[in-house]
């Protein structure tokens, strides 16, 4: 019989702390319960490990043979994610999993457990926005569809009354919402240039209009991983755009605010709603798309837009 551990004790307790009815016990299969010869220099420093636990619904039609090679490619991530800025050695602290068998109705549906330990705040924001191991392996996930749901939470050993740690962010990110607040994101836009451009872009379009609402839309193209959706879930609508090719738009389903959305014309690549974004009201407008869909009335913006 495999080895429970203790960390599942420590599991039950957080999770009872946070909210007593979100799941059942989880008792945790350690697959890797030692250090792995991990390097002084990424060592506990005086105040506690950094845990962060992650609690799966796996997909129903998802195979025997799939879940193995999924569960043996995270627990890899162990040995496999690196920090060469510092290092070049593995940073992660310890990795344990295991499936759900308890035998209380509380689970939620989740129906594996990962706890995974880290020496600082630090390290474990590295793992979850830069390291390109962990990104890859997360991005694999999302493609093939096998998690129908989770709950992730970050503690840190012998804090009860802790704060949320700040979110990392790059260069250039923005705090984003719908009108109603149900839908938060964050998006990464260029810095301005030498001569202030941005890319910021007004769409004519008469498609533009019949979802917003409006004569135009702001507009901006970035890499689809620099949009980050923090709270909530966008609902899609499909159309087919002038490309010929369809086009994903993502909005609240409850206040309808347009957020962004992908073109299958133009791969790794999203638009994003720029009026959503803080303090998006002073921003300039470099250019604009689609003149010959422009109202009338609108002709007084080329005093301010270039040719």
């Amino acid at each position: 019989m495999p080895a429970v551990y203790k960390d599942a004790a420590l599991l039950e307790l957080v999770l009872s702390l946070i909210k007593p009815s979100i799941l059942g016990k989880f008792s945790l299969i350690a697959y890797s319960n030692t250090k792995m010869n991990t390097p002084a220099s990424s060592q506990t420093p005086n105040g506690g490990t950094h845990t962060h636990i992650v609690l799966f619904k796996y997909s129903s039609a998802i195979s025997w043979q799939t879940l193995q090679s999924h569960f043996s490619s995270f627990m890899a991530l162990r040995t496999r994610c690196l920090k060469p800025p510092v290092t070049g050695n593995p940073y992660m602290l310890s990795l344990r999993a295991g499936q759900n068998r308890s035998w209380e109705s509380h689970d939620k549906g989740m129906t594996h457990g990962f706890v995974l330990e880290f020496a600082s705040q630090e390290d474990l924001d590295y793992y979850l926005t830069e390291d390109p191991v962990h990104l890859e392996f997360s991005r694999r996930v999302g493609e093939q569809g096998l998690v129908e749901d989770s709950v992730v939470i970050d503690i840190k050993d012998g804090q009860l009354v802790l704060g949320p740690a700040d979110m990392p962010q790059k260069p250039g990110t923005r705090q984003g919402q719908c009108h109603c607040g149900q839908i938060r994101f964050t998006a990464v836009l260029p810095l301005p240039q030498s001569s202030g451009a941005t890319g910021h872009i007004l769409c004519h379009c008469r498609t533009c209009r019949l979802l917003s609402g409006g004569p135009y839309t702001c507009n901006q193209i970035i890499a689809k991983e620099d949009l980050k959706t923090v709270e909530g879930s966008p609902s899609k609508y499909t159309y087919t755009g002038a490309s010929g090719k369809p086009v994903d738009c993502y909005f609240c389903s409850h206040c309808t605010s347009h957020v962004y959305h992908e073109q299958a014309a133009m791969p790794g690549k999203i638009i994003v709603r720029t009026l959503l974004l803080q303090d998006s009201d002073g921003w300039g407008v470099d250019g604009e798309i689609f003149r010959e869909g422009r109202l009338e009335w609108a002709g007084d913006l080329e005093r301010s837009l270039p040719s």
